[in-house]
């Protein structure tokens, strides 16, 4: 009696689980093979998922993935404090030294002259991202935003430096804003403010078992209660198991974040929308460039598409999973197992090599043939190069030369997708014009009027901007950026109750987004609206304290209003951002001015002439200050 009561239960069970989690299925009205998919699917943690799998819980913890990011804490580092350690910035003369101060991470950022210290911030870290094996970067936490610090530990040279990217004079201080793209693939997922691309309700700590396998909710409750739901050939469909997907699908998993590039999100998607087992270019495409006579240079995320040059990948099924194994550290897994998959192919020729040779390697395959090298994108990293090719060495030193873009991971994108690649490579990453006129030849064909507007925008043909613009029904326009594109064009050329209502669309759009408040604050301004240009620049700083135009703004707001003690601590809040911010140095000036304080006019008007020395106001001023 009691089994013949179980079963019903157990299938009514069965039957409501899959009704439930195939209709409750935002993204596509259709029936979910994994059931975890749904939309309605929470994530669980990594805690959840050691309390069943314990064993792989403790081997992927010792893996990159598994030390990817975490709080700032001297177990988390992995870099050299046995000194004090000093970055300068010749480009920028600055100063940069971390220290601890009990267990809490700090970078100064200074300056000097001659032996005195003339200007300094200090800065406290919240996170560390990356496992160390190759850096450890710094991230700060404010109201919910995250910035990266301008300091990095490289463990292969045992180094201190700044960042990728802050190098060569494009030093962004902390100011550099790391987003939904950066931490979804750094982190376990995140959860944004809605409408918003960088402003986060909640940070994991660390990449987890879900960013593999999808979210786990459903599956620790059917299993806790004894559940099992199969498919015919045995597939658990309440969770991904990447080993289980077909090859396509299993290199989407992996190369969702081992695929760095240019990433162009598919309309009213999210970097967050993807799970294991989807098709990633459902959600996004990722553009490189294609380069003439070039086959040596590639970036330190690149591993999908450069294993993908190679005929290894072209001529046989293999994967990513195929020589490595997620749970495992590459660090102790055995050179054995990466030669054994190469001769699984390749045992039945004898490698041409000469003997001597491949004595001196041991007969390691990985050293010849995906030796590793200096990457493009970060200084004093050497990684393994997954372009795997016969003759490595011998490569073509021909001078490479840019043909365009392609999509890496759809071979046929829509003409649309490859626009935005295009502008926003151009945009974001290298101001070559050749990405322009590829952009422009594929406009002339595709007549979209939201990329015409982007196309003209980056040239700076602000009449062609707002001409278009006006040709289209405001109502059709969902997207902040081309509000605020828009909404630039018209301020540049001074049309301001125009920019209003641009640039009010495109904050009404991303609420939390301080760049835009920022920008509306000075139409404002213009507008002689001031009650509301102080209550914007408020609301900057509010989102962001360290905002270095809105706090000089804001202080200049009081300045006029006679307010000057108030405006001067606006200004010095402003300077300490930023020491040379040339509009806070002027309205300093002026404040020492009316409070007749030469001599610290004379110190602000010394500073001004650095960067305007034919200031001819100011070289009055010192010249009758001197006599």
């Amino acid at each position: 009696m009691k089994l013949g009561r179980k079963y019903p239960v157990f299938l009514i069970t069965v039957v409501t689980i899959n009704l439930i989690y195939s209709c409750k299925n935002t993204s596509k009205n259709k029936e979910l093979f994994y059931l975890n998919h749904s939309d309605t699917v929470k994530y669980v943690g990594i805690e959840t998922c050691k309390k069943c799998h314990i064993d792989k819980f403790v081997s992927f913890n010792q893996t990159g993935m598994g030390q990817s990011f975490f709080y700032a804490t001297k177990k988390k580092s992995v870099a050299d404090f046995s000194k004090n350690h000093v970055v300068y910035d010749s480009f920028n003369d600055f100063y940069y030294t971390p220290f601890w101060k009990n267990n809490e991470l700090f970078i100064k950022e200074y300056r000097m002259l001659k032996n005195d210290t003339i200007y300094s911030q200090t800065r406290k870290i919240d996170y560390i991202i990356g496992s160390g094996q190759h850096t450890n970067s710094h991230l700060i936490l404010q109201n919910g935003y995250i910035f990266q610090a301008p300091l990095t530990w490289y463990s292969q040279k045992q180094k201190w430096d700044l960042p990728p990217g802050f190098e060569k004079g494009n030093n962004s201080r902390f100011s550099r804003i790391v987003n939904d793209e950066c931490i979804s693939c750094h982190n376990s997922m995140p959860v944004t403010e809605k409408n918003s691309e960088n402003k986060f309700l909640k940070i994991g700590e660390g990449i987890d078992c879900e960013r593999c396998h999808g979210p786990g909710k459903l599956h620790v409750d059917i299993h806790n209660k004894g559940i099992s739901i199969k498919s015919k050939n045995g597939i658990d469909r309440t969770i991904v198991n990447p080993a289980k997907l077909d090859r396509e699908r299993q290199i989407d998993v992996c190369q969702r974040c081992h695929l760095q590039g240019n990433a162009i999100l598919k309309e009213n998607k999210k970097f967050t929308d993807f799970k294991p087992g989807m098709v990633l270019s459902d959600f996004y495409e990722v553009y490189m460039p294609d380069f003439e006579n070039s086959e040596t240079d590639f970036i330190m995320a690149s591993h999908a598409q450069r294993l993908k040059k190679s005929k290894c990948f072209t001529k046989s099924n293999l994967t990513c999973i195929t020589c490595h194994n997620p749970h495992i550290s590459v660090k102790i897994t055995k050179t054995d197992n990466f030669n054994n998959v190469c001769k699984s192919c390749h045992g039945k020729n004898k490698c041409s090599a000469p003997p001597k040779l491949l004595n001196s390697l041991n007969n390691n395959c990985i050293k010849c043939h995906l030796p590793t090298s200096k990457t493009s994108d970060i200084p004093h990293v050497q990684i393994h190069d997954h372009y795997i090719r016969k003759n490595y060495q011998l490569q073509n030193n021909t001078e490479s030369k840019i043909k365009g873009l392609y999509c890496v991971n759809n071979p046929k994108p829509e003409d649309k997708n490859l626009i935005k690649a295009y502008l926003s490579y151009y945009e974001k990453f290298d101001a070559n014009e050749i990405y322009l006129i590829n952009a422009r030849k594929i406009m002339d064909k595709a007549k979209d009027k939201l990329s015409e507007i982007h196309y003209y925008y980056l040239n700076g043909n602000y009449k062609k901007v707002v001409e278009i613009a006006a040709t289209i029904n405001k109502n059709d326009i969902n997207d902040a950026w081309a509000f605020y594109r828009i909404g630039q064009s018209y301020m540049n050329l001074k049309k301001w109750q125009h920019a209003e209502f641009y640039l009010q669309n495109s904050c009404d759009l991303q609420k939390t987004n301080f760049e835009f408040l920022y920008k509306l604050s000075q139409i404002k301004q213009n507008l002689n609206k001031f009650s509301t240009h102080e209550e914007l620049l408020k609301k900057v700083i509010a989102l962001n304290p360290y905002h270095t135009q809105a706090l000089n703004d804001i202080g200049f707001y009081y300045f006029k209003n006679g307010n000057r003690n108030l405006a001067f601590r606006y200004y010095k809040n402003s300077y300490k951002t930023n020491p040379d911010f040339l509009p806070v140095l002027k309205n300093m000036f002026d404040y020492y001015i009316a409070e007749n304080n030469k001599p610290k006019a004379t110190e602000m008007a010394r500073l001004i002439l650095k960067k305007e020395p034919q200031n001819k106001v100011l070289l009055m001023f010192l010249e009758v200050d001197k006599n």
